[in-house]
């Protein structure tokens, strides 16, 4: 696990003011929404890289079922013929 470093920062004013009305309503740390703030953008490129992953997976897995599918109508199609040859 990582360690915690210690930076100091100026930000401006209403973004202190935001912060611990934050932390008040959310009855949190102080600290908390700051971190939370830090932490967004990897949250949201992690979101944004699942999101193609899956979206990748499900195209894959449709074109796999469609060739799946096309395979599986020959074998019927050949099937029922081969039993109605049999049968004459």
């Amino acid at each position: 696990m990582g360690s915690k470093v210690t930076i100091t920062v100026s930000p401006e004013k209403r973004l202190v003011e935001n912060s611990k009305k934050v932390s008040r309503e959310g009855r949190m740390a102080s600290g908390r929404p700051v971190k939370e703030g830090l932490r967004l953008p990897h949250r949201s490129r992690l979101e944004q890289q699942l999101k193609e992953g899956y979206q990748f997976m499900a195209a894959e897995d449709r074109a796999s079922s469609e060739r799946h599918l096309a395979a599986a109508w020959e074998t019927l199609k050949w099937g029922s013929l081969y039993r109605t040859a049999e049968k004459g």
